[in-house]
């Protein structure tokens, strides 16, 4: 949802598929500005996921509110704050985003609280998008693939963020930044069947290098624990440090009035395993089609576990049915996706599942 911001270089990086639509602006002068806005999304979803005995049809949604204000000195500074709580249809109160900025007017920005950082991993008109192998918040799971998408230091974890960023026309800037206890990166606090034995606060560090010219934009990025032992198991021959995790990506993007064309590669290097990630996705005319193939190689040196591959398939599609009833912020969506994991692993540890589903999706902007 596009805020009361000026748009940087990164948005244009992104390229968002979704409509951007201002809240209503309480306060608006000279000296800078408040605005309330926010989005209404309702589901109506159809899942058949193998290995399941019964499929499923719920309906899913939320309510956002954002609270976004401005102010700009006379010395050419800016202050920023942001808040945008979040009520789930299932009766959750949960919260995006939560930062406050400064720096300078079109130049310097430091970001600090809850966010997310530079979207490295972009899927375009994701309607509908799951992954067999996917364990959403918990990223790394043992009883699944993985599917990496360069987002482990994106941002809104529950500790902390602090985030640089600066443009030079055509060049961006990103260094963000994650604190604290990285051990929820890992569900069930286990790595390779191995339950963590220890914890420590972590420091990640995310820097984004991007560019844009003309239609045409690229960026890639780095993300790494800089903290020894943050999360420990037992090995084969000892303790095991497995937050010494190395991430590389790149997205690219070509943007015309009719198309919006995005291609990225993602690529991490952990304790026996190392995941690969690249994705296509193609949004014309309110038709959006995406496709992300997943491989991760496993071995045995450090932690007994499994050796061989496993890959994970996808392919997702969705169309906007755009301006219900005349009404400019108002959408309704069609969503399905088809996922399917391979797995080529010596102990054959995960399931060979393949699930599909479908959406109905109501977007309207306030």
């Amino acid at each position: 949802m596009k805020n009361t911001f000026k748009l940087s270089l990164a948005a244009v990086l992104v390229s968002s598929a979704m409509a951007a639509n201002a809240g209503i602006s309480i306060v608006d002068n000279e000296q800078g500005n408040f605005s309330i806005g926010g989005d209404v999304e309702f589901d109506f979803n159809f899942q058949d996921r193998e290995g399941q005995a019964d499929k499923e049809f719920n309906q899913t949604g939320r309510i956002l509110l954002e609270f976004s204000g401005e102010r700009i000195t006379n010395t050419g500074h800016v202050f920023q704050v942001n808040v945008q709580p979040l009520m789930g249809s299932d009766g959750q109160v949960n919260l995006d985003d939560a930062w406050f900025a400064f720096g300078a007017q079109d130049g310097w920005n430091l970001r600090m609280g809850r966010f997310e950082a530079f979207d490295m991993f972009p899927v375009g008109q994701d309607t509908f998008l799951e992954y067999s192998g996917d364990t959403s918040n918990d990223l790394v799971s043992s009883d699944a693939p993985y599917v990496y998408q360069m987002k482990e230091g994106r941002g809104r974890g529950s500790d902390g963020q602090i985030m640089y960023s600066q443009s030079f026309d055509n060049l961006y800037l990103e260094l963000a930044s994650m604190i604290g206890d990285r051990s929820v990166l890992f569900a069930g606090d286990q790595y390779h069947g191995q339950q963590i034995k220890s914890s420590k606060d972590a420091v990640l560090l995310r820097p984004v290098v991007g560019y844009q010219a003309g239609n045409f934009g690229i960026a890639a990025s780095m993300e790494a624990n800089l903290v020894k032992d943050a999360v420990v198991v037992a090995g084969t021959n000892g303790d095991v440090d497995v937050s010494d995790r190395l991430g590389y990506g790149v997205t690219a993007n070509y943007t015309t009035a009719d198309w919006n064309l995005i291609a990225n590669f993602a690529y991490m290097d952990a304790v026996d395993e190392t995941n690969m990630t690249a994705g296509v996705n193609a949004l014309y005319k309110g038709f959006g089609l995406g496709y992300i193939h997943a491989n991760n190689d496993y071995e045995s040196n450090k932690i007994d576990y499994t050796t061989g591959k496993a890959k994970v398939d996808t392919v997702y599609a969705s169309y906007e049915f755009a301006d219900v009833l005349a009404v400019d912020d108002f959408s309704i969506y069609l969503g399905a996706y088809y996922t399917k994991v391979d797995d080529q692993t010596a102990d054959r540890i995960f399931e060979e599942d393949t699930d599909k589903g479908v959406r109905v999706r109501f977007k309207y902007f306030f």
